[in-house]
């Protein structure tokens, strides 16, 4: 069974399963260098086809993500309702329903269109799911559970088709939502206008916020936490959804949180939204545990990118264990819609081991790459049947290397194959970094990666939580604050970190191991490989391109290390 997923909105990709098993999966931004390109992804289609060996005609289905999605213009140009308030609430509020349909119809028959023209393929197999049963089918699908678990699969994002959250049980394979709360009540929506507020940029920068908030005062946060509180609460006689306290919509909350707001500290508005988000959600996943009794969870869709609130929600005393889907906005949606096309007709599991899901390059393309590239100044090239130990010694020397092996991972964190990893116990290279290439916000901390032999060195993880893809927060122990210093919070001394196994990818692991053998430090520091602004690199030509502009002077890729004069 051969399905083709697709999610044409904000951060849009492409993904083929074959017989219940993910072969790839690439977002457009990687093909079209566009930082969270959005549309129709034509070029990731064409490229996961491509890996796949897939004639377009042998698919079996085509699976959107979604049943309506707005046009690129809308997406891309959201200040015009982004900005509002009450007043356009009471307007919007008179529009024809007809009118709505009518606008759903002809985005439906424009989606069919794209693909139909594209690709050559009969109507018939194009299938539509909805938004949030794509976000659970993900984390349901996705996850290490197995099918004879009862599991509690709750989804909380901006919006999508109408809802802002759900929640469901995933048992013998298939899925039934219990409860929902439509997009009037989005904890999502509140955030992504704090960030558009602040001046950063929505459903892009809210990992900032995150990042700001431990820097903001206590006691004056709290004060404006109420801003929010009166915005969203649980609902009082259905604790398994969030309801409203006011006439106004989430929707329409930018006007208020403005007037609210006004005058206010970033950072401490930062601090009061992110510990508004942290106890809300945790307030609603207790409670959905203690109604269902079901203390296993698996959680998809953007709100469950806070690494921070999901940190917050693994402490719920209940909690037996928790999947978060990994990188699970709206860029995993591609991957959920095959799922849940295809655990309609099958029920047999089969796991997702990684989420290496791009394309790999040979050393012989690799090499071609090289020598027909033009570098800016002197570079030496040097070919290693043990890279991974001769990148462990620059590392050791504390040199920052970039580098570029294997399968490309998928999503928005970098998980070693398109990283820029250093030393994580030298401060100075969290400068070195941002002055070389990643020019981030002086408050935005880096992350760990650690091989999982050795987290417990670092990590407060008593319930031995999976990270495998950096989407928890750990308090860390005190040796930390010294070993991977420049890997932490420098505030809070949290990390975000990933945790390394032999299985998911030997040849970083092999990494890791190299440098503690060498340093007796068992992790490094890991950024993702390109310039600020712009997409993780995905083929040779991105990362020679990107180690020619910046200030890197290591890059290995595939099994050459080229060096910088």
């Amino acid at each position: 069974m051969k399905i083709l997923g697709i999610h044409d909105g904000h951060n849009s990709g492409a993904s083929i399963l074959v017989n219940g098993e993910i072969i790839c999966s690439i977002s457009e931004e990687r093909l079209s260098r566009k930082k969270n390109d959005l549309g129709y992804p034509k070029k990731s289609i064409d490229e996961v086809l491509k890996i796949a060996d897939i004639d377009p005609q042998s698919l079996d289905s085509i699976s959107f993500s979604t049943n309506f999605m707005h046009t690129e213009d809308h997406l891309q140009n959201i200040s015009g309702w982004y900005s509002v308030g009450i007043e356009e609430q009471r307007r919007d509020s008179l529009k024809d329903k007809a009118y709505l349909n009518t606008l759903f119809e002809s985005r439906r028959k424009d989606r069919i269109k794209d693909v139909v023209d594209h690709l050559g393929v009969s109507t018939n197999k194009i299938k539509f799911h909805e938004h949030h049963l794509c976000h659970a089918a993900a984390a349901y699908y996705g996850s290490h559970f197995t099918f004879d678990d009862k599991i509690l699969v709750l989804t909380a994002d901006g919006a999508g088709d109408g809802l802002c959250s759900t929640v469901s049980i995933g048992h013998k394979g298939k899925l039934s939502r219990i409860a929902s709360t439509n997009r009037s009540a989005s904890v999502g929506k509140i955030y992504s206008r704090v960030t558009y507020l602040l001046g950063l940029k929505p459903w892009e920068h809210e990992y900032k916020v995150m990042g700001l908030a431990p820097y903001g005062d206590k006691e004056r946060s709290e004060k404006l936490i109420t801003v929010f509180k009166d915005l969203v609460s649980l609902n009082k006689t259905n604790k398994l959804e969030f309801s409203i306290k006011s006439e106004v919509e989430t929707n329409y909350c930018y006007k208020y949180l403005r007037d609210k707001l006004e005058r206010a500290r970033f950072d401490e508005i930062s601090r009061a939204i992110q510990t508004y988000t942290e106890d809300i959600m945790y307030e609603w996943v207790e409670s959905c545990i203690k109604e269902t009794g079901i203390t296993k969870i698996a959680c998809g869709g953007g709100v469950f990118m806070n690494v921070k609130a999901n940190q917050k929600i693994s402490e719920i005393k209940q909690l037996k264990d928790i999947f978060i889907f990994p990188s699970c906005g709206d860029e995993s949606l591609s991957l959920g819609a095959c799922w849940q096309e295809y655990y309609t007709k099958n029920n047999i599991k089969v796991e997702l081991d990684n989420i290496y899901l791009g394309g790999e390059f040979t050393n012989t393309q690799i090499e071609k790459a090289i020598q027909s590239f033009k570098f800016k100044s002197k570079v030496e090239v040097q070919k290693y049947e043990k890279i991974e130990l001769e990148v462990a010694k620059k590392l050791a020397q504390n040199n920052i290397v970039a580098r570029f092996s294997g399968k490309m991972e998928w999503g928005a964190r970098a998980l070693g194959n398109r990283s820029i990893i250093s030393n994580p116990s030298s401060w100075q290279n969290v400068e070195k970094i941002n002055s070389m290439i990643k020019m981030r916000d002086f408050w935005m901390p880096f992350a760990p990666s650690i091989i999982s032999e050795k987290q417990d060195l670092y990590l407060k993880n008593k319930k031995n939580l999976n990270s495998s893809y950096m989407m928890m927060a750990f308090d860390t122990e005190a040796i930390a604050h010294d070993n991977i210093a420049a890997a932490v919070h420098p505030r809070d001394r949290s990390a975000r970190a990933q945790i390394v196994t032999k299985k998911q990818n030997p040849k970083y692991h092999e990494l890791i191991k190299n440098f503690d053998d060498i340093t007796g430090i068992p992790a490094v520091l890991n950024t993702s490989f390109n310039l600020h602004g712009f997409p993780l690199v995905y083929k040779p030509i991105d990362a020679l391109n990107v180690f020619n502009k910046s200030g890197l002077n290591f890059l290995a890729i595939g099994n050459f290390l080229i060096s910088k004069s």
